[in-house]
């Protein structure tokens, strides 16, 4: 009778079997996976996103500066069919006179001063894609007492399409005479 108390008390104590084992590992391993998936792709919309937000900001940026430059300047030219636009800033400007161009170079926004696009200047908005964003705006049918110049802006800090940024500003030239724009 001793040897029967031990047999029934290993018997009473039940465990997991192997198959039930491999069964919950098989399980946790499914659970665990489309956790890291899901974490990962949160990962990549959050990079994408901030991408973006960063593209957004630096074409906010851009357009301001370009936009006090060209509101006071006297004349605006157009360089390599719209890569570049060459303002001519006069006296009154208080923030700058001289001769001052805004290019695009190697895909990037530049503010140089000076007339011409192969010099260095200050980088404002990386990953351009838009080759020739300036142009002299007017509406047809109607003459316009003062030059506007348009840019147009697109920003792609990705490969993906969807992830770039398009921007258009038409900014009116105050201190230029009609047809100065050219």
């Amino acid at each position: 009778m001793d040897s029967f108390f031990p047999r029934a008390r290993l018997q009473a104590e039940s465990g997991f079997t192997l198959v039930e084992l491999v069964i919950t590992v098989f399980i946790l391993g499914l659970v665990m996976t489309g956790l890291g998936n899901l974490f990962v792709s949160n990962q990549r919309a959050s990079t994408d996103s901030q991408a973006r937000m960063a593209s957004q900001e630096n074409v906010r940026v851009a357009f301001g500066r370009l936009e006090f430059d060209a509101r006071c300047a006297s004349s605006a030219a157009l360089q390599s069919g719209g890569q570049g636009v060459y303002l001519v800033l006069p006296s009154q400007c208080s923030h700058s006179t001289g001769n001052v161009t805004w290019c695009v170079n190697s895909g990037s926004l530049v503010r140089i001063i000076g007339t011409s696009c192969l010099t260095a200047g200050t980088t404002l908005v990386q990953n351009v894609t838009s080759a020739t964003p300036f142009s002299c705006y007017a509406v047809s049918g109607v003459t316009s007492p003062l030059p506007i110049l348009a840019v147009a802006l697109t920003v792609n800090t990705t490969t993906t399409t969807a992830n770039q940024t398009s921007a258009t500003d038409y900014i009116t030239m105050h201190n230029a005479p009609s047809g100065s724009c050219s």
